[in-house]
């Protein structure tokens, strides 16, 4: 009988597992054909000494969707019909610090195999989502520790030497924070492009610019993230540390119950929002082990609660839901 009752226990514990492996909707990867490989700007443009005039001309051909952006962008040089252009140009290629990230990021991205193969797998779950949205191309360049991601009509660009890896001894010689650090590994580069890449296609609806409006915002730029990069953890995709993610797990009705008590969640002040969902060692208001953006958190638990409860909603309908307010009643949010 024991046996038995074993046998049972193990059938039922086995069609619980199936069961929620099948909650998430299967994309049939292999019949989309899509390949995301990372164009090596960085190598390009270090492949010289020195810029002259066809060397420009040729880059600026090859590269043509993202040379204006880097320059004027990233590396602020301006544009190439600029006086002193090349000059520029020139300086930056030959400063002393700027070549040793670059010679620190041939050794830490010699290829982008598998980068390519996460995002090639990530952006043919969008196309299954949103088959009517081009695929960016994405680009890898060195910024200068300006920016992590770039992102501007039809392109991504990734700054490598900005994930060089979280012990990077660059890092404090620049004074960047630990916190901020703790995310500069190439781990967070799919997450980060997919996250900015939703920023770009869904725009915030600021017709009422509250804390909670943006507290559900940014919840459903996480939830995106979560769906295209399924294999990703929840830590991974929200950039928190093992500890940050316990205290949110155990602490998440306490600080909703902030919110709500201090009055918080329909905040308008720029400054407040801030606070809240702006980057930091922790998030003001909370205990010192709270990571920062802690409400991000809350709005994703939310979106998600929306999405367990109503079945109808897909994807692409979430993201190009505008009623903020909406998504929380209908979620019945009750952590």
């Amino acid at each position: 009988m024991k046996g038995k009752l074993f046998v049972i226990l193990i059938t039922l514990l086995i069609s619980v597992m199936f069961f929620n492996c099948n909650q998430r909707e299967r994309v049939p990867l292999n019949s989309i054909d899509l390949e995301v490989k990372i164009k090596r700007f960085d190598s390009a443009l270090f492949s010289v000494k020195e810029v002259n005039d066809e060397f420009v001309k040729t880059i600026a051909k090859d590269y043509s969707l993202f040379f204006p952006v880097f320059c004027e962008g990233v590396i602020g040089i301006g544009k190439l019909e600029d006086d002193g252009f090349n000059d520029y140009l020139n300086s930056f290629l030959a400063d002393n610090m700027v070549n040793d990230v670059r010679r620190k990021v041939e050794e830490v991205f010699p290829n982008t195999n598998e980068l390519d193969f996460e995002l090639t797998d990530a952006f043919k779950r969008v196309k299954y989502f949103f088959p009517q949205k081009p695929t960016p191309a994405v680009f890898g360049f060195l910024s200068g520790f300006n920016n992590s991601i770039v992102i501007a009509d039809s392109i991504i660009g990734v700054g490598f030497d900005r994930y060089l890896g979280r012990n990077c001894d660059f890092y404090p010689k620049l004074g960047i924070h630990k916190y901020l650090t703790y995310n500069m590994q190439p781990a967070k580069i799919p997450s980060d492009v997919i996250r900015s890449y939703a920023i770009g296609e869904f725009n915030f609806n600021d017709s009422i610019d509250n804390l909670l409006n943006n507290m559900i915002y940014e919840g459903m730029l996480m939830y995106f993230t979560s769906q295209v990069l399924p294999n990703h953890p929840d830590s991974l995709i929200f950039g928190f540390t093992p500890n940050h993610m316990k205290f949110l797990k155990s602490n998440e009705k306490y600080m909703w119950t902030y919110l709500i008590e201090h009055k918080q969640l329909f905040s308008t002040e720029s400054f407040a929002i801030q606070r809240f969902i702006g980057d930091a060692p922790f998030t003001q208001g909370f205990p010192n082990e709270s990571p920062g953006r802690a409400v991000v958190w809350i709005g994703y638990r939310i979106v998600k609660e929306y999405m367990n409860r109503n079945k109808e909603v897909t994807l692409a309908m979430l993201m190009n839901e505008r009623d903020y307010q909406k998504i929380l009643n209908r979620s019945k949010y009750t952590p």
